[in-house]
């Protein structure tokens, strides 16, 4: 239970990278509303545990639910990365839980993300409302030797892909390989699929925007947002089928949620 460990405390927000996979959280800390609040955590736990166990999370990357009455209904979703296969995806989301339980037992909203998945959890209702407000950036440690050019293409590159996005409401994620140079440029968009597109196109191009503001210079970087994430690199990081060659050398592949 969240209220056995009352007597610890934990930062707001932690980072925790490593080569094999990319994890972090943000936690909306409220020492005051919900510490003996166990009907509320009670709640909390039900909706955590209906998101993880989800029996048909093969069937799609995004889940919503809620539980209890007010005034202490627990709302809670998920959302896996589109090429992310069903097992990785539900593994994924068991982390985050365990992530979340460990680390924001004080908090009325969190979100734990990592490279598979994002795991959101809050005590007011978080469908169909952008939030780019709650954000992480993640900047490559590498610096780019042509800075100037590669930041030109590589954000000219995403708002692309965003594009695209917008250009199909059915879509709302999209991926692409750039050649540039003697490599390729990898990038990738994402909004949860219960946005219009209108805010879904609002969340990208806040994140793509603070692509620059956080990590110019860098050979990659991502925004993960609570309503959308953003990244693009110099290596492979997706593993969607083989796509097919387009228009001007474009290699494009949708992927719809």
């Amino acid at each position: 239970m969240f209220l056995s460990l009352i007597f610890l405390w934990m930062p707001v927000l932690i980072f925790t990278a490593t080569a094999a996979e990319f994890k972090t959280h943000y936690c909306e800390l409220n020492t005051t509303s919900h510490i003996n609040n166990t009907i509320f955590y009670s709640n909390l736990i039900q909706v955590l545990d209906s998101l993880v166990s989800d029996t048909i999370v093969s069937d799609k990357q995004f889940l919503y639910n809620s539980t209890g009455i007010q005034p202490n209904i627990a709302y809670g979703l998920y959302l896996c990365r589109a090429d992310v296969l069903p097992n990785d995806c539900r593994n994924c989301l068991l982390e985050a839980r365990e992530d979340l339980n460990k680390s924001c037992f004080l908090s009325k909203a969190a979100v734990s993300w990592s490279d598979n998945c994002m795991l959101r959890y809050a005590n007011y209702s978080m469908l169909s409302v952008m939030n780019s407000a709650i954000f992480i950036p993640e900047c490559n440690k590498i610096n780019i030797s042509d800075q100037t050019q590669f930041w030109h293409v590589a954000t000219d590159f995403m708002g692309q892909l965003a594009t695209r996005v917008l250009n199909d409401l059915e879509v709302k994620n999209a991926y692409d390989e750039l050649p540039y140079n003697d490599g390729k440029l990898y990038g990738y968009v994402q909004c949860t699929p219960d946005l219009s597109g209108s805010d879904c196109g609002q969340c990208l191009r806040t994140s793509i925007d603070r692509l620059s503001q956080y990590c110019y210079g860098k050979e990659g970087a991502r925004v993960l947002a609570a309503s959308c994430d953003v990244r693009f690199e110099i290596y492979k990081f997706l593993q969607f089928p083989a796509a097919t060659s387009q228009n001007q050398g474009f290699i494009i592949n949708l992927i719809l949620l």
